[in-house]
């Protein structure tokens, strides 16, 4: 299917329409128990949708493409906002992120726009898995331009299983410091990190050093004093901690990571 958008979305037989919402139960028919399903959920049922970023489509009617012209002269709008090509599973993450830090700026936004839907969020485990290159980035952006497709009305009314994964394993503390300084929204109880875009463009030009650095300052700032100090990691994986804060956490799971990072500061705020 997402192939077929693909193809669309070049000017190719548009007047199809995009793959019309599919129900939650798609969810469980597809589950195949794997991270990368289940990183590809979590991408794609973020809100505010990020399906806008995959495909040209009418703001006003979402479940047609964005055209120009009348008639046999009508074809696909070029729209800014879409900067997912579907070549490279990395490139897509990062610009998914960086296109969200630019709308979130130019409204006065000092967060990230990405959240959780719910029962969606990413699962530490699967994260350190992505972090360590052991999930396939490809095929998990390919679900994710799939499943966007998914009817996020109808999402939250329905209760579907989805596989969990077989290990706790966590992310890696330097990674951590850097996501806390990427949210969306204020840690329980606790201080509020915002989003800084030199952090993440830092990131995924490949200098993990810089980025963390800047973020360990911010955390500080905030009351949160990460016991780590330093990150420094080849610039290809740099590349891929970028791409990993496409995949959204709850705040719950921000709160552990800031319990992680620093247990004796952050424990009485973020019980």
């Amino acid at each position: 299917m997402a192939e077929i958008e693909g193809i669309q979305a070049r000017g190719s037989g548009f007047r199809a329409g995009p793959v019309p919402r599919l129900r939650p139960e798609w969810v469980g028919a597809a589950d195949d128990g794997s991270a990368e399903f289940r990183l590809a959920l979590s991408a794609a049922l973020q809100w505010p949708s990020v399906r806008v970023h995959w495909l040209p489509l009418d703001r006003k009617q979402p479940g047609q493409f964005a055209t120009t012209g009348d008639g046999g002269d009508a074809r696909i709008a070029r729209d800014s906002a879409v900067v997912m090509t579907g070549r490279d599973g990395i490139d897509d993450a990062i610009a998914l992120v960086e296109r969200r830090l630019v709308e979130a700026s130019q409204h006065g936004d000092r967060h990230l726009p990405l959240q959780a839907a719910p029962r969606a969020d990413a699962y530490p485990a699967d994260l350190s898995a992505w972090l360590s290159g052991g999930i396939d980035a490809n095929r998990t952006m390919a679900l994710a331009r799939a499943l966007m497709a998914l009817d996020r009305e109808l999402w939250p009314q329905q209760i579907i299983k989805i596989s969990r994964p077989a290990t706790r394993a966590q992310p890696v503390d330097a990674w951590m410091a850097i996501r806390l300084a990427l949210l969306p929204w204020p840690l329980p109880d606790g201080p509020d990190p915002g989003a800084d875009p030199a952090i993440f463009r830092r990131l995924a030009s490949g200098d993990a050093a810089t980025a963390f650095e800047l973020a360990h300052r911010r955390l500080r700032a905030k009351g949160i004093n990460a016991s780590v100090r330093v990150a420094a990691v080849a610039p290809e994986v740099a590349r891929r901690w970028a791409s990993a804060i496409a995949f959204p956490i709850t705040p719950e799971t921000a709160a552990a990571f800031a319990r992680c990072l620093d247990p004796t500061t952050v424990q009485e705020n973020l019980k």
